[in-house]
């Protein structure tokens, strides 16, 4: 089991290093591969000396979106059968919504994930979304279900969906 939340550290030496924690053997092309696969490459900004890149404490900081982005790297080295994704991509709110979503979205395929999540476009392909209040669970279903029982999840995913339009 593995953890993601949206407190990522990075542990502090090279690029390679911090992504080597996670799958010791790993060749430098499976580590870009991770890279790439979670929206990073060889021309980022945060990225300037490639695996070389000093990271972590005492070194230049990377930011937010980008942390998240080699937390969910290590993920997709690592290959834990079951993921526990705690705000995960928090940082989607940011110009770089997109990326981290597509991130996201290719460490949990082929792996049972537990997504704790207050942004319903990560609720939407979940295979069962349970809503909870005051500690509660007041619905469970996947997205169609839900919306079509009209109930929390419906309103709240519609209030979402037109805040994300504007």
């Amino acid at each position: 089991v593995a953890l993601v939340t949206q407190e990522v550290h990075l542990f502090s030496g090279t690029l390679r290093e911090d992504l080597l924690l996670a799958r010791p053997a790993a060749t430098d092309s499976e580590l870009w591969k991770a890279l790439h696969a979670v929206g990073l490459d060889e021309s980022s900004r945060w990225l300037p000396e490639g695996l070389d890149t000093a990271i972590g404490a005492g070194n230049p900081e990377v930011g937010p979106e980008a942390a998240q982005q080699l937390s969910l790297a290590r993920m997709l080295l690592r290959q834990p059968p079951v993921l526990i994704m705690d705000e995960a991509t928090s940082e989607a709110g940011s110009e770089h919504a997109e990326v981290l979503e597509e991130a996201a979205r290719k460490v949990t395929q082929g792996r049972t994930c537990l997504v704790v999540a207050h942004r319903l476009d990560q609720a939407r392909s979940a295979d069962r979304i349970l809503v909870m209040e005051a500690g509660r669970i007041v619905e469970d279903g996947d997205h169609a279900s839900l919306i079509a029982a009209g109930g929390r999840y419906a309103r709240a995913y519609t209030q979402w969906e037109h805040g994300q339009e504007s």
